[in-house]
């Protein structure tokens, strides 16, 4: 099955994973599992998004179908790693003889050997889990039930008819003796291991996608609508990032006849989170998830490339200005063979002087305009660029705008229709006092 294009440059672009355990992240905003292996369950479906069109309605649908209907499962993380490790015991289980039955009594007569231990904590921890599932699955109606939910339901209901688990079921909350320890431990170690162990998978994505629901109603996310149409499209509506407070949302549209969103606005206007939100989206979306926009509707694409925080790679002896010009051949590779993508550039060919940023950057941009399947986000600090394409009218013009209140900038990032010129650079650095410390400097220079 092929895959959904996106690298390494364009994950840490848009911190979809942390390099560390306690960085922000996409994936931690998102991670809410109670289970190990919930966990790994929710970093398998981040590190996968979708192309099949079909697959994403019905990952939508299931999570949209959880939060719906307001289920939880708050899995004791503690209870399911012991029974995991009660299942993975290299010890063989025996069946159940009445001799071994008072063996292990003797055995026990002082203290409970680990032996023991392990049995009847393992044990009561799948009979417990088993419970729970089952009283889960009698209060659901087949119809319309996502699949999931209906193979959690057939699983957990084919386990508990058996009839030493469904007794050993009636037994608790009491303790089980040990001659029923020894008939469920055989049983659940040997007879019905392979769909123990397959339960606890479907526990495992369960517990994955309910964290999800958990973090679209913490965060307020809404579901994508997925547009089977054969013109591509995307509409983001209120989108914003989810690692800002309070953040100030915003709306953008790509079409075929408008396949260009090109951004101006000064350095702090909030370009680079503007298009980091939208990238955002689309990463969420292709994963069949909830996203941070009010309303965002879209086609499926091939992948998505970003390039925001690109650096040197001194290793190879590359300028900054190089590693630009390969990702942007990168860029063009990947839409020479026929991938549809939708590209993110943040300050397109800033390693560069002026006059080479400008021509590259009209060159390119012209030609991406062209491109119709594919979309394209690019922010420039060369506005120059912007009114030379002004009448492309595949080119959708926004900026964030900026005002000078007082002396001092006053940043709304919301976003506008048309091109900015403005500027601040030369206020950020008389703002930091650099010329006076040179002027001080130089006067001393000067009575020496």
């Amino acid at each position: 099955m092929e895959r959904f294009d996106v690298d390494a440059q364009t994950l840490n672009d848009l911190q979809v994973f942390g390099k560390g355990k306690r960085d922000r992240s996409v994936f931690s905003t998102f991670n809410f599992t109670t289970t190990l292996g919930g966990l790994e369950k929710l970093r398998i479906i981040f590190e996968n998004p979708l192309i099949d069109i079909e697959l994403i309605a019905h990952r939508k649908q299931l999570i949209a179908f959880l939060q719906k209907e307001a289920i939880e499962m708050d899995f004791d993380k503690e209870s399911i790693d012991f029974i995991e490790f009660f299942l993975n015991q290299r010890t063989e289980p025996k069946p159940f003889s009445k001799f071994r039955v008072v063996k292990d009594s003797v055995n026990n007569f002082t203290g409970l050997t680990q032996e023991s231990y392990n049995k009847l904590r393992g044990i009561h921890g799948i009979l417990d889990l088993i419970k729970v599932l089952h009283e889960f699955s009698q209060n659901l109606n087949d119809d319309g039930l996502p699949e999931l939910l209906l193979n959690i339901k057939t699983a957990v209901l084919e386990i508990a008819e058996v009839p030493d688990i469904k007794s050993g079921l009636n037994t608790r909350p009491g303790i089980l003796n040990i001659s029923e320890l020894a008939k469920c431990d055989f049983l659940i170690r040997k007879t019905l291991l392979k769909k123990i162990k397959a339960l606890l998978e479907l526990v495992y994505q369960l517990d994955a996608y309910l964290s999800v629901v958990k973090a679209a109603n913490t965060h307020g996310l809404s579901y994508p609508v997925l547009n089977g149409d054969k013109k591509r499209m995307i509409k983001m509506q209120g989108v914003f990032h989810l690692f800002v407070d309070d953040a100030i949302a915003n709306d953008v549209e790509f079409s075929l006849d408008q396949n260009v969103c090109f951004v101006t606005g000064v350095n702090m206007a909030g370009k680079s989170t503007f298009l980091k939100s939208i990238a955002v989206c689309v990463y969420l979306a292709h994963l069949g998830f909830p996203v941070p926009a009010r309303y965002m509707e879209f086609s499926v694409f091939d992948g998505l490339i970003t390039t925001i925080n690109l650096s040197d790679n001194l290793n190879e002896g590359y300028s900054h200005f190089y590693n630009e010009v390969r990702r942007v051949k990168h860029v063009a590779e990947k839409i020479s063979a026929s991938k549809s993508m939708v590209v993110v550039f943040d300050e397109l060919f800033r390693g560069t002087n002026v006059k080479d940023a400008y021509d590259a950057s009209l060159s390119i941009i012209d030609a991406f305009s062209k491109i119709r399947d594919s979309f394209f986000v690019v922010s420039t600090h060369i506005t120059e660029v912007a009114k030379e394409l002004e009448q492309n009218a595949n080119i959708n013009f926004s900026f964030l705008e900026t005002r000078m209140v007082d002396g001092r900038p006053v940043f709304s990032y919301q976003l506008k229709k048309g091109i900015t010129d403005e500027r601040m650079g030369m206020w950020i650095v008389e703002n930091e006092g650099i010329l006076e410390i040179l002027k001080g400097k130089i006067e001393s220079n000067v009575l020496k």
